[in-house]
């Protein structure tokens, strides 16, 4: 069954204002490890003013296990661990890479160039064939796709971030170090914010594949599914977050709806 959300996403789309389609910027932005509790307008100011902008939920769940390539692959994909098949956290170059469509594929169908530049080598098992370029970019993923979006056009990103999952595995998620990281991540990511919405018609999705505590992640521990998710956009009407728990497979849909 559709969620109730996406169904009244919808019928916004239906009468939301005519765009500039041959121009847009689509920017999905997965911070790793990122718990929603540590989101506040002190530690992550422009993630901050990103949520007063748009609209969030902090209520956000990943999938079971909660780990960082399982997880992805569900985001992109919108299916399950079961259904989609990656069940593993792992992933080498050389290897099959995921078969399944997912996010990029719908981004190409709609017209749009789409770039993949992530902080983790096992992420590109997600650089299909639907991804324009894409690179392992632990250091510069945010200038790669800010050059990706200073050319015109349709343009989808997803740029992954990486940083707190070690914080909090030396220091314990929501430590200081960990928020010092997080402080870090959102003052390298304020240019780019920016520059997207500088760019006219645009969409931005933040959030995340996995929360943590103390200084695990990946366990059965209800932390270690926690996530946030901010959208802010101005592609279609902005839509409607549910109030209950947000599934970390929906992102897909979201994201596709705004894809126009």
């Amino acid at each position: 069954m559709i969620p109730r959300f996406i169904r009244i996403l919808g019928l916004c789309l239906l009468c939301a204002a005519p765009v500039r389609a041959e121009d847009s910027a689509v920017l999905v932005v997965s911070i790793d490890a990122l718990h929603p509790a540590a989101l506040s307008e002190k530690n992550s100011p422009a993630l901050h003013a990103l949520m007063q902008a748009g609209r969030f939920t902090l209520n956000g769940r990943s999938v079971d296990p909660p780990k960082t390539l399982i997880a992805h692959t569900a985001t992109l994909t919108g299916l399950s661990p079961v259904r989609n098949g990656k069940q593993d956290n792992d992933w080498h170059a050389g290897a099959a890479r995921v078969s399944q469509m997912t996010l990029f594929d719908d981004a190409r169908r709609r017209g749009y160039r789409t770039a993949f530049h992530y902080a983790k080598p096992k992420l590109g098992y997600l650089a299909s064939s639907a991804v324009d370029e894409h690179s392992l970019a632990p250091e510069d993923g945010i200038d790669k796709v800010a050059a990706f979006f200073r050319r015109g056009g349709r343009r989808m990103a997803l740029l992954h971030l990486s940083g707190l999952e070690r914080a909090g595995a030396e220091s314990g998620w929501l430590s200081s170090d960990y928020l010092e990281e997080l402080a870090y991540i959102d003052m390298m990511l304020t240019p780019l914010l920016e520059q997207v919405r500088q760019r006219g018609t645009h969409a931005i999705v933040v959030t995340s594949d996995h929360g943590g505590h103390e200084r695990q992640h990946g366990t059965q521990h209800p932390e270690d599914f926690k996530l946030p998710l901010i959208v802010a956009t101005n592609l279609v009407r902005m839509p409607l977050l549910p109030e209950g728990i947000w599934n970390i497979t929906e992102l897909r849909h979201l994201v596709r709806d705004m894809l126009r």
